[in-house]
Protein backbone atom coordinates (compact mmCIF):
# COMPACT_ATOMS: atom_id res chain seq x y z
CA UNK A 1 0.00 0.00 0.00
CA UNK A 2 1.10 3.29 -0.84
CA UNK A 3 -1.40 5.95 -0.29
CA UNK A 4 -5.08 5.65 0.67
CA UNK A 5 -8.22 7.85 0.54
CA UNK A 6 -9.59 8.50 4.30
CA UNK A 7 -13.12 7.98 3.60
CA UNK A 8 -15.34 8.78 6.77
CA UNK A 9 -14.18 9.77 10.07
CA UNK A 10 -16.30 7.75 13.00
CA UNK A 11 -15.15 10.24 16.09
CA UNK A 12 -15.36 13.77 15.84
CA UNK A 13 -12.68 15.91 17.46
CA UNK A 14 -13.23 16.30 21.54
CA UNK A 15 -14.90 12.95 21.65
CA UNK A 16 -13.61 9.83 23.94
CA UNK A 17 -12.18 6.57 21.98
CA UNK A 18 -11.13 3.45 23.57
CA UNK A 19 -8.44 0.77 22.51
CA UNK A 20 -9.57 -1.24 19.82
CA UNK A 21 -12.68 1.19 18.97
CA UNK A 22 -13.33 1.98 15.43
CA UNK A 23 -12.12 5.20 14.44
CA UNK A 24 -11.95 6.14 10.93
CA UNK A 25 -12.61 4.30 7.61
CA UNK A 26 -9.62 4.26 4.77
CA UNK A 27 -10.16 2.81 0.78
CA UNK A 28 -7.22 1.16 -0.62
CA UNK A 29 -6.88 -0.30 -3.87
CA UNK A 30 -9.98 -2.65 -3.64
CA UNK A 31 -11.22 -2.70 0.30
CA UNK A 32 -12.79 -0.26 2.36
CA UNK A 33 -11.32 -0.82 5.99
CA UNK A 34 -12.82 0.47 9.49
CA UNK A 35 -9.08 1.03 11.68
CA UNK A 36 -9.19 0.83 14.97
CA UNK A 37 -8.18 3.49 17.55
CA UNK A 38 -4.73 2.45 18.49
CA UNK A 39 -5.41 3.60 22.31
CA UNK A 40 -7.50 5.66 24.71
CA UNK A 41 -7.71 8.82 25.06
CA UNK A 42 -9.64 12.29 23.41
CA UNK A 43 -9.63 12.82 19.60
CA UNK A 44 -7.41 16.42 19.90
CA UNK A 45 -7.39 16.79 16.38
CA UNK A 46 -7.99 15.77 12.95
CA UNK A 47 -4.94 16.60 10.37
CA UNK A 48 -6.64 15.30 7.00
CA UNK A 49 -10.26 15.55 5.95
CA UNK A 50 -13.11 12.82 4.34
CA UNK A 51 -12.09 12.69 0.74
CA UNK A 52 -8.08 13.39 0.66
CA UNK A 53 -5.77 11.21 -0.15
CA UNK A 54 -2.62 10.93 1.63
CA UNK A 55 0.63 8.54 1.53
CA UNK A 56 1.74 5.94 3.92
CA UNK A 57 3.55 7.40 6.71
CA UNK A 58 1.31 10.74 6.83
CA UNK A 59 -0.03 11.95 10.61
CA UNK A 60 -3.79 11.20 10.61
CA UNK A 61 -5.04 12.86 13.46
CA UNK A 62 -3.61 13.19 17.70
CA UNK A 63 -5.39 11.55 20.37
CA UNK A 64 -4.96 13.00 23.50
CA UNK A 65 -4.67 11.94 27.20
CA UNK A 66 -7.78 12.79 29.46
CA UNK A 67 -6.60 15.70 31.07
CA UNK A 68 -4.66 17.48 28.31
CA UNK A 69 -7.04 20.20 26.69
CA UNK A 70 -4.25 21.14 23.94
CA UNK A 71 -5.44 21.22 20.27
CA UNK A 72 -1.66 21.42 19.58
CA UNK A 73 0.22 18.85 21.25
CA UNK A 74 -0.59 15.26 22.02
CA UNK A 75 -0.13 15.53 25.85
CA UNK A 76 1.99 12.72 25.86
CA UNK A 77 -0.90 11.00 23.85
CA UNK A 78 -0.84 8.62 20.77
CA UNK A 79 -0.40 9.94 16.81
CA UNK A 80 -2.27 7.72 14.71
CA UNK A 81 -0.71 7.35 11.65
CA UNK A 82 -0.62 5.08 8.21
CA UNK A 83 2.12 2.51 8.27
CA UNK A 84 4.25 0.49 5.77
CA UNK A 85 2.59 -2.46 6.93
CA UNK A 86 1.29 -5.54 4.71
CA UNK A 87 -2.06 -4.36 5.93
CA UNK A 88 -3.41 -1.06 6.85
CA UNK A 89 -2.47 -0.09 10.49
CA UNK A 90 -1.78 2.32 12.69
CA UNK A 91 0.97 3.70 14.85
CA UNK A 92 1.19 4.37 18.07
CA UNK A 93 3.62 7.02 19.22
CA UNK A 94 2.91 6.86 23.32
CA UNK A 95 5.15 7.75 26.81
CA UNK A 96 8.09 5.99 27.44
CA UNK A 97 7.30 2.99 29.48
CA UNK A 98 9.69 1.41 31.96
CA UNK A 99 7.77 -1.86 31.53
CA UNK A 100 9.67 -4.59 29.12
CA UNK A 101 6.84 -5.68 26.46
CA UNK A 102 7.22 -7.77 24.11
CA UNK A 103 5.29 -6.65 20.25
CA UNK A 104 2.64 -8.86 19.55
CA UNK A 105 1.20 -8.51 15.52
CA UNK A 106 -2.70 -9.97 15.39
CA UNK A 107 -4.59 -10.06 12.12
CA UNK A 108 -8.38 -8.80 13.45
CA UNK A 109 -9.75 -12.66 11.85
CA UNK A 110 -7.17 -14.31 14.30
CA UNK A 111 -8.09 -11.89 17.27
CA UNK A 112 -11.69 -13.25 16.79
CA UNK A 113 -10.74 -16.44 16.34
CA UNK A 114 -8.81 -16.55 19.66
CA UNK A 115 -11.41 -15.19 21.60
CA UNK A 116 -13.94 -17.54 20.45
CA UNK A 117 -11.45 -20.41 20.92
CA UNK A 118 -9.88 -19.15 24.13
CA UNK A 119 -6.36 -19.34 22.45
CA UNK A 120 -4.07 -16.89 24.25
CA UNK A 121 -2.00 -15.24 21.55
CA UNK A 122 0.50 -13.90 23.14
CA UNK A 123 1.74 -17.65 23.38
CA UNK A 124 2.00 -17.91 19.52
CA UNK A 125 4.47 -17.65 16.99
CA UNK A 126 3.16 -15.56 14.02
CA UNK A 127 3.47 -17.26 10.45
CA UNK A 128 2.54 -13.96 8.47
CA UNK A 129 4.93 -11.62 7.33
CA UNK A 130 6.94 -9.66 9.84
CA UNK A 131 5.68 -12.50 12.31
CA UNK A 132 2.44 -11.11 12.61
CA UNK A 133 -0.27 -13.72 13.55
CA UNK A 134 -2.46 -14.82 11.36
CA UNK A 135 -5.95 -16.91 11.31
CA UNK A 136 -4.18 -20.52 10.84
CA UNK A 137 -1.74 -19.79 13.03
CA UNK A 138 -5.02 -19.64 16.07
CA UNK A 139 -6.60 -22.50 14.35
CA UNK A 140 -3.15 -24.33 14.97
CA UNK A 141 -3.26 -23.76 18.51
CA UNK A 142 -4.50 -25.91 21.33
CA UNK A 143 -7.71 -24.71 22.17
CA UNK A 144 -8.23 -24.36 26.50
CA UNK A 145 -11.64 -23.47 28.27
CA UNK A 146 -11.27 -20.17 29.97
CA UNK A 147 -13.11 -19.96 33.58
CA UNK A 148 -16.39 -17.82 33.56
CA UNK A 149 -14.54 -14.62 35.61
CA UNK A 150 -11.70 -14.23 33.14
CA UNK A 151 -11.84 -12.27 30.62
CA UNK A 152 -10.80 -13.95 27.05
CA UNK A 153 -7.77 -12.44 25.41
CA UNK A 154 -7.88 -9.66 23.14
CA UNK A 155 -4.94 -10.71 21.55
CA UNK A 156 -2.89 -7.14 22.00
CA UNK A 157 -1.38 -6.11 25.07
CA UNK A 158 -3.00 -4.66 28.22
CA UNK A 159 0.09 -2.21 28.99
CA UNK A 160 0.99 1.26 27.66
CA UNK A 161 3.24 0.14 23.94
CA UNK A 162 6.76 1.29 23.68
CA UNK A 163 7.76 4.15 23.01
CA UNK A 164 8.75 2.51 19.13
CA UNK A 165 5.33 2.59 16.57
CA UNK A 166 3.76 -0.97 16.29
CA UNK A 167 1.31 -1.54 13.53
CA UNK A 168 -1.91 -2.66 14.85
CA UNK A 169 -3.91 -4.92 13.47
CA UNK A 170 -7.34 -3.82 11.49
CA UNK A 171 -10.73 -5.25 11.84
CA UNK A 172 -12.91 -5.96 8.73
CA UNK A 173 -13.95 -3.46 6.16
CA UNK A 174 -17.55 -2.42 6.10
CA UNK A 175 -19.27 -1.81 2.79
CA UNK A 176 -18.39 1.18 0.39
CA UNK A 177 -20.64 3.96 0.32
CA UNK A 178 -22.56 5.13 -2.61
CA UNK A 179 -19.52 7.79 -3.55
CA UNK A 180 -16.78 5.47 -2.67
CA UNK A 181 -14.46 4.56 -5.50
CA UNK A 182 -15.04 1.00 -5.16
CA UNK A 183 -18.81 1.37 -4.90
CA UNK A 184 -20.86 -0.02 -8.28
CA UNK A 185 -20.52 2.37 -11.44
CA UNK A 186 -23.29 4.69 -12.31
CA UNK A 187 -25.04 3.49 -15.61
CA UNK A 188 -22.56 3.49 -18.39
CA UNK A 189 -23.55 5.86 -20.97
CA UNK A 190 -22.31 7.19 -24.48
CA UNK A 191 -20.10 9.67 -24.46
CA UNK A 192 -19.46 10.00 -21.05
CA UNK A 193 -16.17 9.31 -19.04
CA UNK A 194 -15.72 6.67 -16.59
CA UNK A 195 -13.33 7.97 -14.09
CA UNK A 196 -9.99 5.10 -13.74
CA UNK A 197 -9.67 4.72 -9.86
CA UNK A 198 -10.40 1.95 -7.43
CA UNK A 199 -10.19 -1.16 -8.55
CA UNK A 200 -10.59 0.02 -12.16
CA UNK A 201 -7.04 1.35 -12.04
CA UNK A 202 -5.64 -1.52 -10.30
CA UNK A 203 -7.02 -3.93 -12.56
CA UNK A 204 -5.53 -1.95 -15.52
CA UNK A 205 -2.41 -0.88 -13.44
CA UNK A 206 -1.95 -4.99 -12.80
CA UNK A 207 -3.13 -6.42 -16.60
CA UNK A 208 -0.41 -3.75 -18.09
CA UNK A 209 2.28 -4.96 -15.80
CA UNK A 210 1.21 -8.69 -16.52
CA UNK A 211 1.21 -8.08 -20.32
CA UNK A 212 4.40 -5.56 -20.68
CA UNK A 213 6.78 -8.29 -18.35
CA UNK A 214 5.32 -12.08 -18.61
CA UNK A 215 6.47 -14.24 -21.41
CA UNK A 216 3.17 -15.84 -21.84
CA UNK A 217 2.06 -18.96 -23.26
CA UNK A 218 -1.58 -20.31 -23.32
CA UNK A 219 -2.19 -24.04 -23.96
CA UNK A 220 -5.68 -25.64 -23.99
CA UNK A 221 -7.21 -29.03 -23.33
CA UNK A 222 -10.91 -30.47 -23.55
CA UNK A 223 -11.72 -32.58 -20.39
CA UNK A 224 -14.67 -34.75 -19.98
CA UNK A 225 -15.93 -33.92 -16.61
CA UNK A 226 -19.28 -36.29 -16.60
CA UNK A 227 -17.77 -38.44 -13.69
CA UNK A 228 -17.81 -34.95 -11.63
CA UNK A 229 -21.50 -34.97 -12.83
CA UNK A 230 -21.87 -38.18 -11.18
CA UNK A 231 -20.08 -37.05 -7.69
CA UNK A 232 -21.83 -33.95 -7.33
CA UNK A 233 -25.45 -35.92 -7.49
CA UNK A 234 -24.42 -38.44 -5.23
CA UNK A 235 -22.66 -36.13 -2.64
CA UNK A 236 -24.84 -32.94 -3.32
CA UNK A 237 -28.09 -33.71 -1.57
CA UNK A 238 -26.14 -35.71 1.21
CA UNK A 239 -24.10 -32.54 2.05
CA UNK A 240 -26.85 -30.27 1.51
CA UNK A 241 -28.42 -32.10 4.42
CA UNK A 242 -25.98 -32.13 6.15
CA UNK A 243 -23.93 -29.25 6.12
CA UNK A 244 -26.36 -26.88 4.15
CA UNK A 245 -24.12 -26.54 1.02
CA UNK A 246 -23.70 -27.85 -2.36
CA UNK A 247 -20.59 -28.86 -3.83
CA UNK A 248 -20.19 -27.41 -7.09
CA UNK A 249 -18.18 -27.93 -10.10
CA UNK A 250 -15.45 -25.19 -9.56
CA UNK A 251 -15.32 -26.85 -5.92
CA UNK A 252 -13.47 -30.02 -7.73
CA UNK A 253 -11.72 -27.77 -9.91
CA UNK A 254 -9.74 -25.83 -6.98
CA UNK A 255 -9.32 -29.32 -5.44
CA UNK A 256 -8.15 -30.64 -8.43
CA UNK A 257 -5.46 -27.53 -9.09
CA UNK A 258 -4.38 -27.63 -5.76
CA UNK A 259 -3.43 -31.36 -5.84
CA UNK A 260 -1.82 -30.95 -9.16
CA UNK A 261 0.18 -28.08 -7.60
CA UNK A 262 1.80 -29.81 -4.86
CA UNK A 263 2.75 -32.46 -7.49
CA UNK A 264 4.11 -29.65 -9.86
CA UNK A 265 5.70 -27.07 -7.50
CA UNK A 266 7.45 -25.05 -10.60
CA UNK A 267 3.74 -23.93 -11.53
CA UNK A 268 3.28 -22.47 -7.88
CA UNK A 269 6.43 -19.79 -7.82
CA UNK A 270 7.30 -16.41 -8.50
CA UNK A 271 10.03 -14.33 -10.78
CA UNK A 272 12.56 -12.08 -8.42
CA UNK A 273 15.58 -10.91 -9.21
CA UNK A 274 17.49 -13.66 -7.23
CA UNK A 275 15.50 -16.24 -8.79
CA UNK A 276 12.72 -18.78 -9.29
CA UNK A 277 10.93 -18.45 -5.83
CA UNK A 278 9.20 -21.75 -5.23
CA UNK A 279 6.40 -21.03 -2.84
CA UNK A 280 6.05 -23.36 0.47
CA UNK A 281 2.17 -22.90 0.61
CA UNK A 282 -0.48 -23.16 -2.60
CA UNK A 283 -2.87 -19.72 -1.92
CA UNK A 284 -5.56 -20.42 -4.50
CA UNK A 285 -7.07 -17.20 -5.83
CA UNK A 286 -10.51 -17.51 -7.47
CA UNK A 287 -11.69 -14.74 -9.76
CA UNK A 288 -14.92 -12.94 -8.42
CA UNK A 289 -16.61 -10.33 -10.14
CA UNK A 290 -18.06 -8.18 -8.45
CA UNK A 291 -20.63 -4.48 -9.51
CA UNK A 292 -17.05 -2.37 -9.34
CA UNK A 293 -14.84 -4.41 -10.95
CA UNK A 294 -13.07 -7.57 -10.51
CA UNK A 295 -11.05 -9.00 -7.26
CA UNK A 296 -9.71 -12.19 -6.10
CA UNK A 297 -10.21 -13.75 -3.01
CA UNK A 298 -7.60 -16.15 -1.81
CA UNK A 299 -8.16 -19.56 -0.38
CA UNK A 300 -5.35 -19.97 1.49
CA UNK A 301 -3.31 -23.63 1.91
CA UNK A 302 -6.08 -24.95 -0.47
CA UNK A 303 -3.88 -28.03 -0.88
CA UNK A 304 -4.41 -29.17 3.18
CA UNK A 305 -8.59 -28.41 2.24
CA UNK A 306 -11.23 -31.12 2.08
CA UNK A 307 -13.62 -30.72 -0.64
CA UNK A 308 -16.24 -29.75 1.72
CA UNK A 309 -13.96 -26.92 3.30
CA UNK A 310 -12.98 -25.54 -0.12
CA UNK A 311 -16.53 -25.29 -0.84
CA UNK A 312 -17.59 -23.67 2.18
CA UNK A 313 -14.65 -20.96 2.49
CA UNK A 314 -15.29 -20.12 -1.54
CA UNK A 315 -19.41 -19.16 -0.46
CA UNK A 316 -17.82 -17.35 2.57
CA UNK A 317 -15.19 -15.31 0.45
CA UNK A 318 -17.49 -14.71 -2.86
CA UNK A 319 -20.19 -13.49 -0.81
CA UNK A 320 -17.74 -11.37 1.32
CA UNK A 321 -16.81 -10.08 -1.91
CA UNK A 322 -20.05 -9.36 -3.41
CA UNK A 323 -20.67 -6.89 0.12
CA UNK A 324 -17.32 -5.14 0.00
CA UNK A 325 -16.40 -6.96 2.99
CA UNK A 326 -12.84 -8.55 2.26
CA UNK A 327 -9.87 -8.07 4.23
CA UNK A 328 -6.75 -7.13 3.10
CA UNK A 329 -5.24 -10.91 4.23
CA UNK A 330 -8.10 -12.37 2.01
CA UNK A 331 -6.85 -10.41 -1.27
CA UNK A 332 -3.27 -10.87 -0.85
CA UNK A 333 -0.48 -13.34 -1.26
CA UNK A 334 -2.52 -15.41 -3.71
CA UNK A 335 0.12 -18.40 -5.41
CA UNK A 336 -2.04 -19.17 -8.68
CA UNK A 337 -5.58 -18.05 -9.58
CA UNK A 338 -8.48 -19.78 -11.48
CA UNK A 339 -10.60 -17.59 -13.76
CA UNK A 340 -14.32 -19.24 -14.47
CA UNK A 341 -15.85 -17.27 -17.25
CA UNK A 342 -18.21 -20.37 -17.74
CA UNK A 343 -20.67 -19.33 -15.90
CA UNK A 344 -21.84 -16.63 -18.26
CA UNK A 345 -21.55 -18.71 -21.51
CA UNK A 346 -18.15 -18.36 -22.51
CA UNK A 347 -16.28 -21.83 -24.05
CA UNK A 348 -12.35 -20.73 -24.04
CA UNK A 349 -10.57 -17.72 -23.44
CA UNK A 350 -6.85 -16.64 -22.64
CA UNK A 351 -6.78 -15.38 -19.55
CA UNK A 352 -3.66 -12.88 -18.33
CA UNK A 353 -1.37 -14.40 -15.34
CA UNK A 354 -2.20 -12.20 -12.05
CA UNK A 355 1.58 -10.78 -11.58
CA UNK A 356 3.74 -12.28 -9.91
CA UNK A 357 2.63 -14.95 -10.22
CA UNK A 358 3.70 -17.89 -12.48
CA UNK A 359 0.40 -19.08 -14.00
CA UNK A 360 -3.55 -18.44 -14.55
CA UNK A 361 -5.97 -21.20 -15.42
CA UNK A 362 -9.44 -20.38 -17.43
CA UNK A 363 -12.46 -22.60 -17.27
CA UNK A 364 -14.54 -22.73 -19.61
CA UNK A 365 -18.72 -23.27 -20.12
CA UNK A 366 -19.76 -27.48 -19.55
CA UNK A 367 -21.44 -28.39 -22.57
CA UNK A 368 -22.85 -31.43 -24.31
CA UNK A 369 -20.56 -32.22 -27.10
CA UNK A 370 -19.35 -35.32 -29.40
CA UNK A 371 -16.98 -37.44 -28.14
CA UNK A 372 -15.69 -40.72 -29.74
CA UNK A 373 -15.66 -43.30 -27.06
CA UNK A 374 -14.29 -47.05 -28.27
CA UNK A 375 -15.28 -46.36 -31.83
CA UNK A 376 -18.56 -44.79 -30.96
CA UNK A 377 -19.80 -40.96 -31.29
CA UNK A 378 -21.26 -40.17 -27.77
CA UNK A 379 -22.64 -37.08 -26.20
CA UNK A 380 -20.67 -36.26 -23.27
CA UNK A 381 -20.08 -32.94 -20.74
CA UNK A 382 -16.70 -31.16 -21.47
CA UNK A 383 -15.31 -27.94 -20.90
CA UNK A 384 -12.46 -26.09 -22.17
CA UNK A 385 -9.42 -25.92 -19.64
CA UNK A 386 -6.71 -22.72 -20.49
CA UNK A 387 -3.52 -22.41 -18.81
CA UNK A 388 -1.61 -19.15 -19.53
CA UNK A 389 1.80 -19.97 -17.81
CA UNK A 390 5.26 -17.83 -17.60
CA UNK A 391 7.26 -18.92 -20.14
CA UNK A 392 9.99 -17.38 -18.11
CA UNK A 393 9.95 -19.86 -15.42
CA UNK A 394 8.93 -23.12 -17.08
CA UNK A 395 9.05 -24.46 -20.36
CA UNK A 396 5.89 -25.82 -22.47
CA UNK A 397 6.42 -29.09 -21.37
CA UNK A 398 6.36 -29.46 -17.34
CA UNK A 399 3.36 -26.84 -18.36
CA UNK A 400 1.38 -29.25 -19.99
CA UNK A 401 2.11 -32.27 -18.06
CA UNK A 402 0.97 -30.23 -15.27
CA UNK A 403 -2.19 -29.39 -17.32
CA UNK A 404 -2.74 -32.93 -18.01
CA UNK A 405 -2.80 -33.64 -14.49
CA UNK A 406 -5.58 -31.10 -13.88
CA UNK A 407 -7.32 -33.07 -16.26
CA UNK A 408 -6.83 -36.41 -15.11
CA UNK A 409 -8.16 -35.67 -11.87
CA UNK A 410 -11.00 -34.17 -13.14
CA UNK A 411 -12.14 -36.89 -15.26
CA UNK A 412 -11.39 -39.38 -12.33
CA UNK A 413 -12.64 -37.22 -9.65
CA UNK A 414 -12.64 -40.10 -7.00
CA UNK A 415 -8.96 -39.25 -6.51
CA UNK A 416 -9.46 -36.27 -5.06
CA UNK A 417 -10.29 -38.53 -2.05
CA UNK A 418 -6.79 -40.54 -2.07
Amino acid sequence: MADGVISKWLKSVGQPVKKGESLFEVESDKVTTEVESPADGILRRIQVPEGQKVDVGSVLAIIGAEGDVSPDTNGGGPVVAATTSGSVAVAVAAPVNTTSQAKIFVTPRARKVAEERGVDVSQLQGTGPGGRILERDVLAAPTRVLPSDTPKPRGLPAQPPPPSPIPVAVPFPTPARADSPNAAPAAVLPGSIIPLTGIRRTIAERMTKSQQTVAEVTLTAEVDVGEIVKLRQQVGDEWQKQHGIKVSYNDVIIRAVARALREHPQLNSSLADDGIHLHAEINLGVAVSIDAGLIVPVIRDADRRSLLEIAQTSRALAERARQNQLTRDEVTGGTFTISNMGTVGVEAFTPIINWPECAILGVGQISERAVVRDGQILARPTMWLSLTFDHRIVDGVPAARFLARIRQLLESPYLLFV
